[in-house]
């Protein structure tokens, strides 16, 4: 295994504040991976569906991976963030929204914060303190909060912002690379507006914050969840370029042909202390949800896979995406997510 000396180092963020342009969404969009073109054949369309889910997951855990670096490594403080900056842009960008509930209002006091996210009133409450003296929330009369401006105007937040932006622009142009829209991505060929970018990063923002609720739900904790699924998506990220292989869920897929991630990479990746990330590993594996390779790294075998899969949050995150599609109506884009 590599060094472990400085596996919580993060990286340098890119300070430059300017707006995303098409030619960083399209250059982003270009994979390190061997994208199929097209996956347009009968016999092709579970491969799409597979490659679709991947790329969802992959953009998941690259949101959290954002999040985690404009806060400090600390994922809770995340998601208040990207809560609080939900809310925000519900406020300013048009449309209801299609993928939080009801119980999502723009305005939402901190009790009804609370039982949204699920967690207890008083965390919450001394979470925003921490992260307003860390100058990412101010807060109001009653304990309300809001992100902060000069959060929002400074280095981390134009960082997060155009980043996550286009990550989010990256998953549709490969969704609609392999077929799996409908609809014209014309739109991505120009600059966006400031104003459709605004729509572009509430669809993002919502499906992320969706997913991080259904992750804290499943699995309990949502630490524990986020390394389980970074160890889950990476064993197969190389299966994209063989459709061959990549015709079905994760169970279905040999253990032979995954790839293990030691813990000091999931660590990195997740920008998480190496020690959480041991200690999470070794309490799967004591549960056999994961296994040890001979070089050490880790998988989750596809016999967890057909334990652990729940049909109904897989589809849940489907449609928590095609909704964020759905509505980027308000971008001027008309697309529809579309799988077998």
């Amino acid at each position: 295994m590599a060094a472990q000396t400085d596996c919580c180092a993060r990286p340098h963020n890119n300070v430059s504040g300017r707006r995303p342009r098409r030619d960083a969404h399209l250059a982003q969009s270009k994979s390190a991976e061997s994208m199929p073109d097209t996956l347009a054949s009968g016999d092709s369309e579970a491969s799409a569906a597979f490659i679709a889910y991947r790329l969802a997951s992959e953009t998941f855990l690259r949101g959290v991976d954002l999040l985690n670096e404009a806060v400090g490594g600390n994922i809770a403080h995340g998601m208040l963030l990207v809560a609080l900056w939900t809310l925000e842009l519900r406020r300013t960008a048009p449309g209801d929204s299609l993928v939080l509930t009801a119980e999502w209002k723009p305005a939402m006091n901190l009790h009804e914060l609370a039982r949204a996210l699920g967690r207890p009133y008083s965390t919450v409450y001394r979470q925003l303190g921490q992260m307003a003296k860390d100058g990412i929330v101010t807060r109001g009369p009653g304990g309300a909060a809001a992100v902060s401006r000069a959060f929002l105007a400074g280095p981390a937040g134009t960082t997060f912002r155009g980043r996550s932006i286009a990550s989010y622009l990256r998953l549709v142009v490969n969704l609609n690379r392999i077929g799996c829209l409908s609809g014209s991505a014309a739109i991505l060929e120009r600059d966006l507006s400031p104003e459709q970018e605004e729509v572009v990063l509430r669809a993002g923002l919502e499906v992320l914050l969706k997913c991080l609720l259904l992750t804290s739900r499943f699995y309990d904790d949502l630490v524990s969840g986020l390394v389980f699924k970074l160890v889950a998506t990476s064993n197969i990220k190389h299966l994209t370029s063989q459709p061959d292989v990549a015709r079905g869920p994760p169970a279905c897929i040999p253990d032979d042909l995954r790839r293990p991630i030691t813990v000091y990479n999931a660590a990195r990746a997740l920008h998480m202390p190496y020690e959480t990330t041991r200690r999470i590993a070794k309490q799967f594996l004591a549960k056999k949800m994961f296994l040890q390779a001979g070089d050490g790294g880790l998988i989750v075998p596809s016999e967890v896979h057909r334990r652990t899969e729940n049909p109904h949050a897989q589809s849940t995150d489907i449609l928590a995406l095609a909704a964020s599609i759905a509505q980027l109506d308000s971008a001027g884009l008309k697309l529809r997510l579309r799988l077998p």
